[in-house]
């Protein structure tokens, strides 16, 4: 069953149309036609928002894996038929080759048996200090992965495999965060066992990582996400206290070392029902990381967010409180109220919103 497949089979699960589903994952209905016929391939940022309307993992819509329905026999398979399909056919004759050989009943080494999100924990707990922010550089040494900076004639970075394997980060780019992203993308390329190119390189052409429709990427997307924001570690933080834009500001900057953007959308990953995120500008919405809930088209006057287009702040300013939910979902009740957070960035002229839908009390 493939992607496609997948999206179609939840979609008719949960009685959905094609227009519910886009208005629930904040897409265009166009796209999902396009998506479940195959004519189109959906972006990692798709596949985010898809995965949060269906209320499946992008594991599972990348893979079908829905992890603990699986026994280790099924999973081999799953990793066995991945490799196959990234080999060339002088490769495949190699396998079949060895596969004969193993039906000696030879015993080789085990491999572990994951999926991606999984093989990021794994690499925590093999070659991290556990502490926080996540040394990414250390975790690349303790694999014995050298790490260079020089300059490359496209792309962010670059990981080259082989007997000894090199990790080459573009020293055209400074933002230090954004090498740590970068970093963190190779070692998946480096750590997920059926990603066998000869080398990987990320963000092409100033291309968004976001945008790519390319299913390893995506899976080393997802890897990066997990190696530098653990899940334990943020479902531990959020439990029992409301997540705001203070506290999320200061847990990007100082604990996990990431962009307050990627970690508000790290947070709706995990807490759907909950949360929800809006980046916008005075065009309109710019990009959303809808929960479980569908989200308006346009920015209603009335919600805080609009008002920072009326009265620009040279500063940046966060303004907040209730507000009704009309303002943001499409399925909200008359009377219903959410919290909504909203923060300016004057650099660049855009706004942050956080939406609490279900409050957590602390």
């Amino acid at each position: 069953m493939s992607v496609s497949d997948r999206i179609l089979k939840k979609r008719e699960e949960l009685n959905l149309s094609q227009t519910d589903l886009a208005k629930r994952a904040g897409l265009k209905p166009p796209s999902i036609s396009q998506y479940e016929s195959g004519s189109r391939s959906p972006s990692y940022e798709a596949l985010l928002k898809l995965s949060n309307a269906l209320n499946v993992t992008t594991d599972f819509l990348i893979s079908g894996r829905e992890g603990k329905e699986e026994n280790s026999n099924d999973k081999a398979l799953n990793i066995l038929n991945r490799i196959v399909s990234n080999l060339s056919l002088e490769n495949k004759d190699k396998l079949l080759e060895y596969a004969v050989y193993l039906a000696s009943n030879i015993k080789i080494s085990n491999l572990p048996i994951l999926s991606e999100t999984e093989y990021a924990d794994l690499t925590i707990k093999n070659y991290s200090c556990d502490e926080l922010p996540v040394d990414v550089y250390d975790i690349a040494k303790n694999m014995n992965i050298s790490v260079f900076e020089d300059e490359l004639p496209d792309g962010e970075g670059m990981l080259i495999k082989g007997n000894k394997q090199i990790i080459i980060l573009n020293k055209k780019y400074t933002h230090s965060q954004r090498k740590r992203y970068s970093l963190a993308i190779l070692l998946g390329h480096s750590v997920i066992p059926w990603h066998v190119q000869a080398s990987y390189t990320i963000r092409k052409s100033e291309t968004s990582t976001l945008l790519t429709d390319n299913i390893e990427d995506i899976e080393a997307q997802d890897f990066a996400c997990r190696l530098l924001m653990p899940q334990s570690y943020l479902i531990k933080e959020f439990t029992k206290t409301r997540a705001t834009i203070d506290n999320l500001k200061k847990l990007a900057a100082e604990k996990y070392d990431v962009s307050l953007f990627f970690l508000m959308n790290r947070l709706v990953g995990i807490a759907r029902d909950t949360y929800a995120v809006i980046q916008s500008g005075e065009l309109g919405i710019l990009k959303t990381y809808p929960g479980n809930r569908p989200l308006v088209e346009d920015i209603d006057t009335h919600s805080y967010a609009a008002s920072f287009y009326c009265n620009r702040p040279d500063n940046e300013e966060i303004r907040q409180g209730s507000v009704y939910a009309k303002y943001w979902l499409q399925d909200a009740s008359d009377n219903e109220m959410i919290y909504e957070e909203s923060i300016f960035n004057p650099q660049y002229g855009t706004v942050l919103t956080l939406l609490t839908i279900n409050n957590i009390q602390a």
